[in-house]
């Protein structure tokens, strides 16, 4: 009998009109993440980018860990020239979770490159409380469970990788250090979205975050019935409403 193989998620390229959307995933996440807001977006005559951090989207959470902030950063940064080398000038960029983070340092690190940008869920907050340990274990240990076949394999392979885990969640931790001290720069239009229900990360830290943006029109947009990963949460739809009422309010280029 042959064994069907799941397919692995890929690059998310919807090419629509001359204004384009960077759309970044979750740590331990994939373009699915995004996917229906990118179509949403599609729809609204907007290109959407959204391609897949190193390690990410395959069968063996170790190849996450075997990367770094710095090596999901650049491919944060060659999702955003491809726009550029395939003819796209007038550009936001968003992320969720951890890609919030890099969407944020593309903002600081390149100004004047794109129009608008934001986050969703992001752990932007350096003093914030988060979970990300435990749900990383959790993710780790269903994936592990579908490949072995003695409760010793599974705890020998969840053993090798609780160090890991920690020295790369640090490594993000300074990499959100890093980008909070640098947001009272920014200066285009901000969209943060913040899920009420988070189970990730703190969720009043998003007004922490909007405290620091003081030289630039921002928005908070509170989700009340909403889990960490807004994009496919309850309040899905209102969430990506929001997201397009905002990018169709901010002071395009052609415009």
């Amino acid at each position: 009998m042959i064994r069907m193989m799941r397919m692995l998620p890929r690059e998310v390229y919807l090419q629509s009109g001359k204004k384009a959307v960077l759309l970044l995933h979750a740590y331990t996440g994939s373009p699915n993440d995004v996917r229906m807001l990118a179509r949403k977006l599609e729809r609204e005559g907007y290109t959407v980018l959204a391609p897949i951090f190193s390690g990410h989207g395959t069968e063996d959470p170790m190849n996450i860990l075997n990367m770094t902030p710095d090596v999901w950063y650049q491919d944060a940064i060659n999702a955003f020239k491809k726009l550029k080398n395939d003819g796209y000038e007038e550009i936001a960029v968003f992320g969720l979770s951890m890609g919030g983070l890099f969407a944020m340092k593309l903002l600081e690190e390149f100004p004047g490159e794109f129009v608008a940008g934001g986050a969703f869920c992001s752990p932007l907050d350096p003093a914030g409380k988060h979970d990300i340990y435990p749900n990383f274990m959790a993710y780790a240990e269903f994936i592990y469970k579908k490949q072995t076949s003695s409760n010793d394999e599974l705890e020998q392979k969840l053993n090798m990788i609780k160090m890991p885990l920690k020295e790369q969640l640090q490594a993000i931790l300074n990499v959100t250090n890093q980008t909070a001290s640098k947001l009272e720069e920014l200066e285009v239009p901000i969209f943060l979205a913040q899920s009420a229900l988070d189970e990730m990360i703190d969720s009043s830290g998003v007004y922490e975050v909007g405290k620091l943006l003081k030289k630039t029109y921002h928005e908070i947009h509170w989700y009340a019935k909403s889990t960490h990963v807004i994009t496919i949460s309850k309040e899905r739809q209102l969430f990506e409403k929001d997201v397009a009422a905002f990018l169709s309010h901010i002071p395009w280029n052609e415009e």
